[in-house]
């Protein structure tokens, strides 16, 4: 459109040494619409790691509902890739059966999605939303799978219903297909996707560590965190599951 504008104005264009009227373009608007409203984001630190604001910024909550009835949460982050917007979240959180799957942003808004891809291995799953987000900012996929320890962490998740909370942390070992961080998680935190610096998906926090007290008493050990590798979603993959989303 702007291509064609600039064109119809070259094509009005009058001879060198002619009298031009600008007034004639005070009347012409370029409107263009930005697909992320940022209200919701500007309290956040400019100065703030990369990895650290698009873990904030593209944060949701994920609610399971079974016939209308709260099953319970999760969380997930919202990416791009090409035309095709998609959430990655942890599989357990999307798991139940005959379940509704319904994306909270921030401003309470709520969208319905789709599970078009699950790894109940890896614990990684890839949810469609049936419209795109409005508070919410889909962030360019790109991995990081070189996976070195004392590496800095960032996510954001929602720990016991306590709204967006971001937690930074650090690659403290890998084991096979499984990263554990040192950080901050809680229920509600799972299927948060983990960060670097630069912005980069790490991996999917998928459980925290849990101790018994003689035996008996189950103890959350809330900086001992165990995540989804994503290595084990590969771009070949990904493509396959977005495929025919949108046609």
């Amino acid at each position: 459109m702007v291509r064609m504008l600039l064109m119809g104005i070259l094509a009005c264009t009058p001879p060198a040494g002619a009298h031009i009227d600008l007034s004639m373009l005070e009347n012409i608007k370029i409107k263009v619409e930005s697909e992320y409203d940022d209200t919701y984001a500007e309290e956040l630190y400019p100065y703030a790691p990369s990895g650290l604001k698009k873990a904030y910024v593209s944060s949701v909550v994920v609610r399971i509902y079974k016939e209308g009835i709260p099953q319970g949460l999760g969380s997930g982050n919202y990416f791009k890739m090409n035309k095709k917007r998609f959430i990655i979240t942890a599989a357990h959180v999307v798991d139940t059966p005959g379940q509704t799957v319904m994306i909270t942003e921030k401003g309470e808004l709520e969208t319905q999605a789709d599970v078009v891809y699950k790894d109940t291995v890896a614990d990684i799953a890839i949810l469609v939303p049936r419209k795109r987000l409005k508070y919410t900012k889909a962030i360019p996929f790109r991995r990081d799978i070189t996976n070195q320890m004392g590496e800095k962490i960032y996510h954001c998740g929602h720990p016991a219903r306590e709204g967006w909370h971001i937690s930074a942390g650090l690659l403290t070992g890998v084991h096979r297909d499984t990263l554990l961080v040192n950080s901050f998680v809680w229920p509600g935190s799972s299927g948060s996707v983990i960060f670097d610096e630069s912005g980069r998906v790490v991996g999917v926090v998928s459980a925290i560590r849990v101790d018994m007290i003689a035996g008996i008493f189950p103890q959350f050990i809330e900086h001992i965190v165990l995540a989804s590798n994503i290595k084990m979603l590969d771009q070949t993959t990904l493509k396959a599951a977005l495929e025919n989303v949108g046609k």
